[in-house]
């Protein structure tokens, strides 16, 4: 019982440590993303996601270097979706924004080294390619949803 409290204790204070070590590095990322996240406009976007083809490709480099959650984004999704991105594109993006995400790399390059995450990403990359091709195969029976804010209450 003792042994497993010690082991416990080392664990927690190994983990503040580490976390201790990275907080310098977090909190550069996180000013470092806020501050890119300021220079994407939606018309760059736009300009990135023309072509079918093209814009999958593109959808997944944006959402391989847009910072933070993937909530703020969605709406600009819907809104470009409304004029006339593909939901391949969306799909693709989602799931690059959601595999990847920049603020993690300098935690996994220290922790799992650069190699690692080079891998990591491009196989991530590569997955996001190929679920934007599987939504454009099966384009024709998705028909995306109205959300709810948009939905009138008596359709008179």
């Amino acid at each position: 019982m003792v042994a497993e409290v010690t082991v416990v204790i080392d664990m927690l204070y190994l983990t503040l440590v580490r976390f201790l070590g990275f907080l310098p590095i977090l909190l550069a990322a996180i000013v470092v993303g806020k501050v890119l996240s300021l220079y994407i406009s939606e018309d760059r976007i736009g300009m990135l996601l023309k072509g079918e083809r093209k814009n999958i490709a593109g959808a997944s480099v944006l959402g391989l270097v847009t910072p933070g959650p993937l909530a703020p984004y969605l709406p600009l999704l819907k809104v470009l979706q409304s004029g006339g991105l593909s939901i391949s594109a969306v799909a693709a993006f989602i799931t690059s924004q959601t595999l990847v995400g920049p603020l993690r790399a300098f935690l996994e390059v220290d922790m799992f080294g650069p190699v690692f995450f080079v891998l990591r990403v491009a196989v991530s990359f590569v997955i996001s390619i190929s679920v934007g091709v599987c939504f454009q195969l099966l384009s024709k029976l998705i028909t995306p949803a109205i959300p709810s804010s948009e939905r009138k209450v008596n359709p008179r």
